[in-house]
């Protein structure tokens, strides 16, 4: 039977020999790019076609809001109600002299002037936040007990799922494809009596730290606009510090709220991972990051505005409706700045390691400035050094990219992309002997902090995914000991980011490396949040620029890139970051607020 089958094999392997012709390889070969190449087009068709139409439907709703808007009073005094603080339109709600409907209305009409101007960060209007609105404004029917946001209108990043609106990431490909229902956090805010107003956007995909967005249009920072905001919670930073929204909520994995704070003047927090729900969150890395969370938190212009909003979705409503956050209500003591108790907050300046990206001077002087402040007010401030920041850098982006951004470059396939996006993805797709050796020349020419390509292979098997999770235990554990040993500590000051707002035309290969400044605290998972503290003056820019000119002469180029980047960075906002142990944001919004208080003094 064998022999026949070979025989068999001979006679067709002949036939085809004789018969097939390199003509021949060449027009399959031929007919299959050209098939390639017409799926190309299709898709790219489809796509193009899917944004007229979410275009369509954007302006649709924008004129159904300008149009319930028209006959409305526009006022100054109306429009004024958006400069007042979170707990000054409170207490006018509490009394009386504003009712809910028009507290919305006038931020919905602050919002669409931001809107025509451009750069506003929105993303859609909610259309039934009138309804919301009006069924709060029956004084008869408001409860006895009211939570710190009720009637209050809350602007959410678009990856907050709110029922029947997309959440796009700027993905054209998730158009048309709104939420079947509210996410947690949605939920809790409505029953606490709060009304979500409208959706900001992201930077694309949420993972570039420009507010680039093919679907929305890209937002720049409002102090400088050949700045960028941050991200990935972009469009949240522009509107809240343009006064577009009393108060914000965003999303963070690696500093996706703090950074756009910090770079646009803002405070913000980001809780520990199951201090809120992050249930219902709209992601598209469900697949391929391992060991790290997102989670919800919020941005303000103001400290007290984020305790008040941590005191209203920590509610019975929100333990009820997740089994993993533990039910823990807002801890007024520990937020209570009880003069009696000393509280011992270490400091560290920069990570002492060349392979990290190390900040500017005008950081260090920020991160300074508070700990005299902290001393001032009575609290021990000690020095603290992270363990091994290297290593804490290279596991956060093989957590992040454990699939070696396969699952990323499926949903950037087609896409308009972004150029800090197009190089990201890019370098997904090379082989991993590619990256390596890219790195390794980085290293060599003195850009260490860059060198990262290596780290986004991907885990190759099961024992990998386990030796990653075994390896974040123990890193946490490290942490935590050099934690206790340096107090214990209450709390922790140090850089938000290695530098201000970079300009819009910044390489990527200066900008990503200083996220370590803020990921490192979703790797251990600790509560963390920034306050401003001061803006970069022209004496700042100064030395940074002789800075730069030493370090060019000692060869450091890349730092001396860096600093140059501090170029026309007069009036931008500098902030510092406060860290907390697990499940004890009250005592960061402590120091914070310990901070801001500082501030508003030196203002006055």
């Amino acid at each position: 039977m064998t022999d026949i089958v070979v025989a068999h094999w001979m006679r067709l392997s002949s036939w085809i020999g004789r018969h097939v012709n390199k003509k021949l390889a060449v027009s399959c070969g031929l007919t299959v790019l050209i098939i390639r190449l017409l799926r190309e087009i299709y898709l790219r068709r489809k796509l193009n076609q899917r944004f007229r139409e979410k275009q369509a439907e954007l302006r649709k709703r924008i004129e159904l809001i300008r149009g319930h808007l028209e006959n409305e009073d526009k006022t100054d005094e109306i429009i004024s109600l958006t400069n007042l603080s979170l707990s000054e339109l409170r207490q006018k709600i509490e009394d009386r002299t504003v009712s809910p409907s028009k507290l919305l209305r006038a931020f919905q009409t602050k919002a669409l002037q931001l809107y025509d101007n451009g750069n506003s960060g929105i993303c859609e209007f909610i259309s039934e936040a009138k309804e919301w609105a009006s069924s709060l404004d029956d004084a008869s029917h408001m409860p006895p007990v009211r939570s710190p946001l009720y009637g209050i209108p809350v602007s959410l990043k678009e990856t907050i799922c709110v029922k029947g609106y997309d959440s796009t990431m700027g993905l054209i490909k998730r158009c048309e494809k709104p939420n079947v229902e509210d996410c947690v956090l949605v939920k809790v805010l409505k029953k606490a009596g709060a009304i979500p107003f409208l959706l900001t956007s992201t930077s694309q995909a949420t993972w570039t730290l420009h507010g680039s967005n093919a679907l929305y249009g890209d937002t720049v920072n409002p102090y400088k606009k050949t700045r960028i905001t941050g991200g990935s919670s972009s469009g949240e930073a522009v509107l809240l510090a343009q006064r577009g929204s009393p108060i914000g909520f965003g999303t963070d994995i690696a500093g996706g709220i703090r950074v756009p704070a910090a770079f646009c003047g803002l405070a913000s927090l980001k809780p520990t991972s199951t201090r809120l729900s992050g249930l219902g969150l709209a992601r598209i890395d469900e697949h391929s990051v391992l060991g790290i969370r997102w989670c919800p938190g919020p941005i303000a212009n103001r400290v007290d505005d984020l305790a008040d909003a941590m005191r209203t979705v920590l509610s019975p409503t929100l333990f009820s409706l997740d089994a993993e956050i533990p039910p823990m209500p807002f801890n007024e003591l520990l937020y209570a700045d009880d003069k009696s108790k000393e509280l011992c907050i270490g400091v560290f300046f920069h990570f002492g390691e060349k392979s990290v990206a190390q900040p500017v001077s005008i950081i260090e002087g920020a991160v300074k400035q508070a700990a005299i402040t902290l001393k001032k007010a009575g609290h021990r401030v000690v020095k603290f050094s992270p363990p091994s920041p290297s290593r804490a850098s290279s596991l956060l982006f093989r957590l992040l990219f454990a699939d070696g951004g396969r699952e990323l470059r499926q949903w950037l396939a087609h896409e308009p992309l972004s150029c800090q996006l197009r190089l990201l993805n890019y370098t997904l797709g090379l082989p991993y002997w590619m990256k390596a050796s890219g790195d390794a020349v980085l290293s060599l020419v003195g850009a260490r902090p860059a060198a990262i390509a290596h780290t986004l292979g991907g885990a190759r098997n099961v024992q990998t995914v386990m030796d990653l999770f075994v390896v974040l235990k123990k890193y946490r554990a490290q942490f935590k000991k050099a934690w206790d040993e340096a107090g214990p500590l209450d709390a922790l000051i140090c850089p938000a980011s290695a530098f201000p707002a970079p300009t819009c035309t910044s390489r990527y290969l200066y900008v990503c490396p200083s996220l370590i400044y803020t990921a490192i605290y979703n790797l251990v998972d600790y509560p963390a949040g920034t306050v401003p503290i001061s803006f970069v003056d022209e004496i700042d820019v100064i030395e940074s620029s002789k800075m730069a000119v030493r370090q060019y002469l000692d060869g450091e180029w890349y730092k001396a890139r860096v600093n140059l980047m501090q170029q026309d960075s007069e009036g931008l906002p500098v902030a510092v970051q406060v860290v907390g142990r697990p499940f004890c944001e009250e005592t960061v919004l402590r120091v914070m607020r310990i901070i801001e208080a500082a501030q508003e003094k030196v203002e006055c």
